[in-house]
């Protein structure tokens, strides 16, 4: 039932608000506007949360235990899983890497002018993507799909997921299985833990200092864009307290697994099962929750976003407004013309009844 409601249910709902609200973060992020070295890592854990949902909601549906399915899925399973990792993976220390930078560009503003750069934030993600896929890499052959004969069966040839003899070996469980757990998780959670208490610490200490500085009149100026990059570490501490959050049940789960598999105990397999779907949920929560959290803190976000997708607002408005100043225009070229043609009548008639008089005048003249 845990797995029905989480994966069947509640993941469509996650998979696709988060995909919506992930393409809508890049799109505003790639923006001109919206040029920065923080912007750059941000934009970069979009595309990883996004691909690390689809693959989720792929995974979901089409799992191993599930014998019906069609052979290329069996066979799309290995490789999907590794995906799914290496993205959550990259995500992981994406999110310590904005968290370093933002770190230095508070504490150590010399040494961030220097270091917080578009140029070096773009290599620093294509260097932990490239760390993350050679730590990941080796998952790629840890799992096979082999077909045996089902006897007694309609279907003679049965598909089924394997273990290898490479992931089989107890120095790949034990090793890289620590080693696995230590890389992706308790250390970045740890990194993040330290820095995040730091800049929470730095922000009140700023916002104390503004508090006593607001009646200042004249860093008004100053006050105005710390206060907004004050706002930019809020959201950024945010994003990293909800990552915390999300990321260690999961952490802890995998760290019973282990106590549990290194001492040979009895474990309620479906108690793990159930722990390790609604980890799993919490986790794609914290993939789809940023765009909120972007949209909420950040004003310069919000601003941006208005004027890439409310474009057919502001052009509606301004076709209402060219068919009504037309409008306007017609009306007023009419009543001139019916003015014109007025005064025209008028002219002509006072022109005939003056005639009149003057050929009265005449003949009154001969006359006399």
């Amino acid at each position: 039932m845990t797995r029905f409601v989480a994966q069947h249910i509640l993941a469509p709902v996650l998979v696709t608000c988060g995909v919506i609200g992930n393409v809508f973060n890049i799109v505003v992020l790639k923006s001109p506007k919206m040029k920065s070295s923080t912007n750059v890592y941000l934009m970069a854990l979009a595309i990883c949360d996004s691909m690390y949902l689809i693959f989720m909601f792929m995974l979901s549906f089409f799992n191993c235990e599930n014998k019906d399915q069609f052979k290329f899925i069996f066979y799309s399973i290995p490789f999907g899983r590794v995906c799914s990792d290496l993205f959550g993976n990259t995500a992981v220390w994406l999110t310590v890497a904005f968290t370093l930078e933002r770190y230095i560009g508070v504490c150590h503003p010399m040494k961030g002018k220097a270091w917080c750069t578009i140029r070096k934030a773009k290599i620093a993600v294509i260097l932990v993507f490239i760390i993350s896929l050679v730590n990941t890499f080796p998952e790629f052959f840890e799992l096979e799909i082999v077909e045996y004969n089902d006897v007694g069966k309609n279907k003679p040839t049965v598909l089924k997921c394997k273990t290898t003899s490479f992931g089989s070996t107890s120095s790949y469980q034990i090793g890289y299985f620590w080693w696995y757990v230590a890389f992706f998780n308790f250390v970045p959670l740890v990194l993040l833990a330290v820095f995040n208490s730091i800049l929470i610490l730095s922000v009140w200490k700023a916002n104390k200092t503004r508090r006593t500085l607001s009646n200042s009149t004249v860093i008004g100026e100053t006050t105005r864009q710390a206060t907004e990059q004050q706002k930019v570490t809020t959201m950024l501490i945010s994003v990293v307290i909800i990552f915390l959050l999300c990321q260690l049940p999961w952490a802890i789960l995998l760290l019973y697994k282990a106590y549990i598999s290194a001492n040979d105990m009895h474990a309620h397999g479906d108690s793990l099962r159930i722990a390790g779907n609604v980890c799993n949920l919490l986790v794609e929560f914290n993939s789809s929750v940023n765009f909120l959290l972007y949209s909420y803190f950040s004003s310069r976000f919000r601003r941006t976003f208005q004027s890439i997708f409310c474009k057919w607002k502001r052009e509606r408005d301004r076709r209402r407004s060219l068919s009504s100043s037309s409008d306007t225009f017609r009306k007023s070229s009419s009543s001139k013309e019916s003015t014109t043609a007025t005064s025209v009548s008028s002219y002509r008639s006072k022109r005939g009844v003056l005639s009149d008089v003057s050929a009265r005048e005449n003949l009154l003249c001969q006359k006399l």
